[in-house]
């Protein structure tokens, strides 16, 4: 009798066991069968229509002004970043188009304005752009083409590129469509650029980065849309080359490559000159500025000198002899800064 109630409360002991470990794998199964995530249908549609580009190169750089690593040329125009606004201006500088915040709608759009008797007209939002938030707009330099960043119910993540072309008869944009993969994913894919005289294109995305972080891919344009042939590809194949997984992945012409990075290094050369010009020149006007005044001071100083009595001369020939011996040494420093601005322009 002792031996069956000590087996009794054994399998007491192991009952409560086995249904806890049943439960818990039952609910674990639950759990799985609820995480199964269903794919947006678009997604499959885009990847068999994948475009076959070639990506030269990429870096991983501050989203804030991510912008600003861009070495895009003059005759592309100008990007412009504030915070996670972008902007853009054409070559001539007489078009520009901002993206803004709108509280009304709590929606980021773009507007345009003209450069029309030396300002800037009040900036109007662009009409054919559907009311989904959009940002980091640039026109082609035919005047017509515009991609931009868009999200909302045409996007298949967050942002997603889109292009549209402006109808001159209507004088609005057309209906934009989303230009797919590789460059539209469920990450966000902010800015598509093209700089027609360098045959380099710039994507911006923050695939696989982490918080506060971009990639900017260099890519080289196609002169018409070229896609993979998806039945020459596995699954796993073509989702990788619409990831951009690996960027070596799509170097299938090694001198198209070279050719296209030769045209980088050459056009960011450009660019650091353009801007140590441009820093160069701010520089030599702040000094020009400084040595203005001082000349002033001088001058004051020197015509106060004949009237003064001879305790305040004591005072004034110490500070004029300063003064110019300040004066001195500006003249020749704007004497070197001149000497190297020019040189950089005639090397140029």
């Amino acid at each position: 009798m002792k031996k069956c109630v000590i087996l009794f409360l054994a399998f007491m002991t192991i009952l409560p066991s086995a249904y806890s470990q049943k439960k818990k794998a039952a609910a674990k199964k639950k759990k799985a069968k609820e995480e199964v995530v269903v794919e947006d249908p678009r997604i499959q549609q885009m990847l068999v229509a994948t475009q076959k580009i070639m990506f030269i190169d990429s870096m991983v750089v501050d989203k804030r002004n991510f912008v600003s690593r861009i070495p895009l040329s003059a005759d592309a125009g100008l990007l412009e970043q504030t915070d996670l606004l972008g902007q853009f201006t054409n070559e001539l500088k007489d078009h520009r188009l901002s993206a803004y915040f709108d509280k009304k709608d709590s929606a980021i759009h773009i507007s345009q304005s003209d450069y029309i008797a030396n300002q800037w007209t009040t900036p109007v939002r662009v009409g054919g752009i559907s009311a989904s938030s959009a940002n980091f707009p640039f026109l082609m330099p035919d005047g017509v083409t515009l991609y931009f960043g868009q999200q909302g119910e045409q996007s298949i993540g967050g942002y997603d590129i889109f292009v549209t072309r402006y109808d001159a008869e209507s004088g609005s944009f057309l209906k934009a469509e989303n230009i797919g993969m590789p460059f539209s994913s469920t990450a966000n894919d902010y800015l598509y650029a093209i700089d027609e005289v360098n045959n380099l294109g710039y994507f911006v995305t923050d695939r696989r980065q982490p918080a506060g972080k971009v990639c900017i891919y260099v890519f080289v344009p196609n002169d018409t849309r070229k896609n993979y042939q998806s039945e020459a590809y596995s699954d796993a194949q073509l989702r990788a080359l619409a990831d951009i997984s690996r960027i070596a992945d799509t170097w299938t012409d090694k001198t198209t490559r070279q050719q296209a990075l030769a045209r980088l290094n050459e056009v960011k050369s450009k660019t650091t000159q353009a801007k140590q010009n441009v820093k160069q020149t701010s520089e030599l006007d702040n000094l020009r500025h400084q040595a203005s005044v001082l000349e002033k001071a001088l001058l004051l100083a020197r015509n106060y000198y004949a009237r003064a009595s001879e305790s305040e001369r004591q005072t004034l020939s110490h500070e004029i002899l300063k003064s110019e011996k300040e004066l001195e040494t500006l003249q020749l420093e704007i004497r070197r800064v001149e000497k190297e601005t020019h040189n950089a322009q005639y090397k140029n």
